[in-house]
């Protein structure tokens, strides 16, 4: 090839990057402001959440773990209302219901009685799957959950997924911490929204596709090198 020909291909790639370039910077503006809107919307559900007035048409409760507010207030819905069956879900193998009673303040005898203990979920997935056996386990058709509020559409989502999952009533706890007196976000508050986010996103992709991305690069990762 001569010279020249070399030039007129620099020439050629040179001007297609130049065409090109508008069309790449249009369409990562227009992506950043579709995530940035989702992003807005998302948050915008979480702070309008609201514990409902009653759950006295639920047959049953269903705490995930991952918070003591979470825990206590499950454990005073079970006191204070005639449902008779608490599920704490994704429970430590080593959490034994009295050390569970005692960060919750919940009555040792109520535990002994009315709450069941999952120790096999370890995810928001496992939490799903387990509830809905749970729920079936005890003929139960309508419960509610109790998680914080970052967390409820994504738990809602994998519920949504699980075959045969009864009706859910959201109850919502919202850790102070996270959000300021005007109802914005705290700092902390707004970096566990964008994660929570992105989780609910990889949600969806996965259960629209069948594809589990963040599953995959675990295994990718955890693979030892070879040679």
């Amino acid at each position: 090839m001569s010279a020249g020909q070399k030039r007129a291909g620099r020439g050629t790639r040179t001007g297609f990057v130049r065409r090109a370039a508008p069309i790449v910077v249009l369409v990562l503006l227009a992506l950043t402001a579709y995530f940035l809107g989702g992003f807005l919307r998302f948050a915008n559900d979480v702070a309008g959440l609201r514990a409902p007035a009653s759950i006295e048409d639920v047959d049953g409760i269903v705490v995930l773990t991952g918070g003591e507010l979470r825990l206590s207030q499950a454990m005073r819905l079970l006191k204070e209302t005639r449902i008779q069956r608490l599920l704490i879900s994704g429970v430590n193998p080593g959490t034994t219901p009295a050390a569970l009673a005692r960060v919750s303040g919940g009555d040792p005898a109520l535990f002994d009685c009315c709450v069941d203990l999952d120790y096999a979920a370890l995810d928001t997935i496992g939490n799903a799957r387990m509830t809905v056996a749970w729920a079936h386990q005890h003929d139960m058709r309508r419960i509610a959950l109790v998680t914080s509020d970052y967390h409820i559409p994504r738990a809602l989502t994998e519920l949504a997924n699980v075959e045969g999952a009864p009706a859910v009533v959201p109850y919502p706890v919202s850790p102070r911490k996270l959000w300021r007196p005007d109802g914005l976000p705290t700092p902390l508050g707004l970096r566990l929204l964008a994660q929570e986010y992105l989780k609910v996103l990889a949600a969806r992709a996965r259960i629209h596709t069948g594809f589990d991305i963040v599953e995959t690069l675990g295994r990718r990762l955890s693979t030892p090198s070879v040679g």
